[in-house]
């Protein structure tokens, strides 16, 4: 039978195991407002004591010795934790995608004073009204002012896209060194971890700054967690170890041999590949070598279009030369990046083709040339209808860019508030329970008290 010092140790047990139950309550309530932080909760667990003997009873065998908090558990929900990372990523892409298209946007800078759509307007213009006065010299200066204007949005324009693309260039390595970066930190977590789980002690806390690292790096980059024995976490990319409790491999770029951009590769190995990748670095990879380059080559198109159109137009009229001679290039240059009035016409506006007979007052071929405004001079379209298609397309694609965000968020915004109900503290809840504990405590003292007096009873009796 057990003695009559056992109450005592059964009162103990419970003092020690609500005041655990009171320290994790108040270290919830302490971090109701930490980032990243998980619910935590004991896990009570009753104790029993094998007693036997001659003299024992059988239903006295085998008593309840009292309880013990064996574990504290962090209330989270794996599933939702793997669907917050995987929308997370989706969202982290389209973020990225709608404010590389805002940028292209700005660029173009329609529909605001002084943007292409409105050269385009003044440049056929001037052509209209040279038409009406093929001799006078200030319409000749407007012509080769606003074909100079033209030409410096052209070449300003398609400048811009470069800058863009450089900057995502350069934005595609500073993600790279921010991989890495969470890569160091969540292998240096695991190894905390693993050394706690080593020693029997909590890890918790170390686990909740893992998760968060973990789901930060899923923004950039899509990969595979597995969850070892130890609570440490293994990432995998591509098939490969990107970091685990044994090991870790930074990432690193290189730049293509052939367009001198940055690619991404592990370091000292093999080059990733992104086709099956999503979330920010794979959203800037996309922006930089297929949406700006797909709109540079719009711009290229429409700038070539109007070259070759006003030159081969140009050339079948004749100057206002004495005597007049056949008319050569308009523009020289080949695209947006390199359109320009000839040097020749922009010393001397003389040597526009405004006349197609060579006679003074002739200025058919200057109406010839306003008129190409509304030929099907670029992939078969007018130069108004092909910019504004361009255009078009933009806000097209911005738009659902925009709208593919906004329901991301909106499905992150519901998994975090069933994240927030399995994991988050409820200062209410939290309360309550310190309640539970803290009379639980109470009742446990009052148990200590009582054996105490039974003791003290029976020494006096023995006296």
């Amino acid at each position: 039978m057990s003695n009559a010092f056992f109450g005592l140790e059964i009162a103990k047990r419970a003092l020690q195991a609500q005041q655990v139950a009171m320290d994790v309550t108040g270290h919830n309530i302490a971090n109701s407002n930490t980032v990243g932080y998980t619910r935590q909760s004991p896990k009570f667990s009753q104790e029993t004591v094998s007693s036997g003997g001659l003299f024992v009873l059988p239903h006295l065998r085998n008593l309840g010795a009292g309880v013990s908090v064996n574990e504290v558990q962090r209330l989270r929900d794996k599933f939702i934790d793997l669907q917050i990372r995987q929308e997370s990523r989706t969202a982290s892409y389209w973020k990225t995608i709608d404010e590389g298209l805002e940028q292209i946007e700005v660029i173009f800078g329609e529909p605001q004073e002084g943007a292409l759509s409105e050269i385009f307007d003044r440049f056929w213009n001037t052509w209209q009204e040279l038409a009406k006065s093929p001799e006078s010299q200030a319409a000749r200066a407007l012509v080769a002012e606003t074909a100079n204007l033209l030409s410096t949005a052209f070449n300003h324009t398609h400048n811009q896209f470069v800058v863009q693309q450089q900057q995502l260039n350069e934005k595609i390595a500073i993600k790279v060194d921010e991989v890495n970066n969470y890569v160091q930190q969540i292998y240096d977590l695991n190894q905390q971890i693993m050394k706690l789980s080593l020693g029997g002690g909590n890890a918790n806390d170390y686990k909740d700054q893992l998760d968060l690292l973990v789901d930060k790096l899923s923004n950039v980059l899509d990969f595979q967690v597995s969850e070892n024995s130890n609570g440490t976490y293994s990432l995998i990319l591509q098939g490969r170890i990107l970091v685990s409790d044994k090991e870790k491999r930074f990432l690193e770029v290189e730049a293509n041999s052939t367009t001198g951009f940055w690619e991404v590769k592990f370091q000292g190995e093999e080059q990733i590949n992104l086709d099956y990748q999503n979330g920010e670095l794979k959203a800037l990879f996309y922006l930089r070598d297929e949406v700006v380059e797909e709109y540079k080559k719009y711009l290229n198109d429409l700038a070539g279009g109007i070259i070759n159109a006003v030159n081969t137009a140009h050339k079948q009229g004749y100057t206002l030369e004495d005597p007049p001679v056949k008319g050569g290039d308009f523009f020289v240059g080949q695209d947006a990046a390199t359109i320009a009035l000839n040097p020749s016409i922009d010393v001397d506006p003389g040597k526009i083709a405004a006349s197609l007979t060579g006679a003074p007052g002739d200025g058919e071929n200057a109406l010839a040339v306003a008129r190409l405004r509304d030929q099907a001079i670029v992939d078969s379209s007018t130069p108004d209808d092909y910019y504004r298609g361009v255009v078009s397309r933009l806000g097209v694609e911005k738009a659902e860019s925009s709208r593919l965000l906004t329901n991301q968020n909106l499905l992150i915004d519901q998994l975090d508030m069933r994240k927030e109900a399995v994991s988050g503290v409820s200062l209410d809840e939290e309360m309550t329970n310190l309640i539970k504990y803290q009379y639980a405590y109470q009742a446990a003292s009052l148990l200590t008290r009582t054996v105490d007096e039974m003791l003290d009873t029976l020494v006096n009796r023995i006296k």
